[in-house]
């Protein structure tokens, strides 16, 4: 799926299921380690910590695990080709603006519960339902927050005012709150089957075998894979959610979710032409958009108009100036034939030169300085 293309809601939700699969080696090691944070917490409770202590770790790891489970679903998403350990480190910073965060909407929600308060007691029922819709408003504004966090390095003050531009027009909020409750209804149904086909099988064919004071370590087995299929479900919901910001975020500014090079390099198709199998860059053949050549600016101009001559010479000179080893290179090469034909020329004509020396000391002359082999005619 090209995310860069604008897709439809039910195609990110098939799309969704397909990415918890592939991120599926991934998600057990995400796994181990949200079973790892639990248990010192459970430690620290065990020694006895100050519950304070105990309740702020517990807020900062919930904080970390939420945006590495981001992290960790958007590099099989976009294909950026992040390991998991760059993940780890990666949510520090993330988590740390996720906790500002929270600190900021309850500040804010302090404040307007105070306003609110005194409304509430002269308009009971209607002060509740104004007051949910004004909830219910921010919460769908507001929800790009933690993958702006997570997937766009932002603070969290740009974060907020990026969700709400993201979110903004009437369009642009339905659809959000559309996929929200769409994401959130998955693991809600899931839990609702679960407990209905439970409520019935146990009293119907387990019933003598069901004790809570004594469950049998198949009932564990039972409780546990129906918890990983409520965490599967979650991220199938989570998944979607992220490849709709991912789609919404490129189709916004495209340049904001953009891989590092070399990764991305990597995760294109090359074609190859030519006898000297020459590779075309990426994306040859491609139409260029007006949005591709948007944000292109020049940094640096690879040739420099001079009017003067003098000038021109020796920028000229200093481009072509050819290298020393090349001159070596270059002599050796043309000199070899070169000496090749001299040495064969002065061969022949040291054996002509040899030859007519021969020739002229066997020829004898007479005293007229003719040949004496010529023939003098009788009269």
């Amino acid at each position: 799926m090209d995310l860069r293309e604008q897709q439809n809601i039910f195609k990110l939700l098939g799309a969704g299921f397909g990415l918890v699969n592939r991120t599926g080696t991934a998600l057990v090691i995400y796994i181990v380690v949200f079973i790892l944070a639990n248990l010192f917490s459970l430690l620290l409770t065990h020694w006895n910590v100050s519950v304070i202590l105990v309740q702020l770790f517990n807020i900062c790891i919930t904080s970390f695990l939420a945006i590495l489970l981001c992290r960790v679903l958007a590099a099989k998403a976009d294909n950026f080709g992040e390991s998991f350990s760059n993940s780890l480190s990666a949510s520090v910073f993330p988590a740390l603006y996720l906790l500002l965060f929270n600190l900021i909407i309850g500040f804010f929600g302090f404040l307007l519960a105070l306003v609110f308060v005194p409304i509430l007691r002269y308009s009971g029922t209607t002060g509740l339902i104004i007051l949910s819709l004004i909830g219910w408003f921010f919460s769908v504004r507001l929800s790009f927050v933690m993958p702006a966090l997570a997937l766009r390095d932002q603070g969290p003050v740009r974060a907020i005012l990026y969700s709400w531009e993201m979110t903004r027009g009437l369009k642009n909020f339905f659809k959000t709150f559309f996929v929200i409750f769409l994401c959130g209804l998955l693991p809600t149904l899931f839990i609702l089957a679960v407990s209905r086909v439970l409520y019935v099988a146990i009293p119907l064919y387990f019933a003598d075998s069901f004790n809570l004071a004594e469950l049998t370590p198949p009932w564990y087995a039972v409780g546990g894979i129906c918890v990983l299929g409520f965490f599967l479900t979650a991220c199938w919901g989570l998944s979607t959610f992220l490849l709709f910001f991912l789609n919404c975020d490129y189709g916004e500014n495209r340049s904001s979710f953009t891989p590092m090079p070399e990764a991305q390099l990597a995760s294109q198709t090359t074609q190859v032409f030519g006898e000297n199998n020459n590779v075309l860059p990426p994306g040859i053949g491609k139409t260029v958009t007006k949005e591709d050549v948007e944000n292109v600016t020049v940094v640096k101009s690879s040739v420099k108009t001079i009017a003067d001559d003098n000038e021109f010479k020796e920028h000229l000179n200093q481009v072509y100036q050819p290298k020393p080893e090349d001159f070596v290179q270059y002599d050796e090469e043309d000199r070899m034939p070169t000496i090749l034909f001299d040495d064969e020329m002065a061969k022949q004509i040291e054996e002509n030169r040899q030859m007519w020396t021969k020739k002229e000391n066997k020829t004898p002359q007479n005293e007229d300085g003719s040949d004496g082999e010529s023939i003098k005619m009788s009269k």
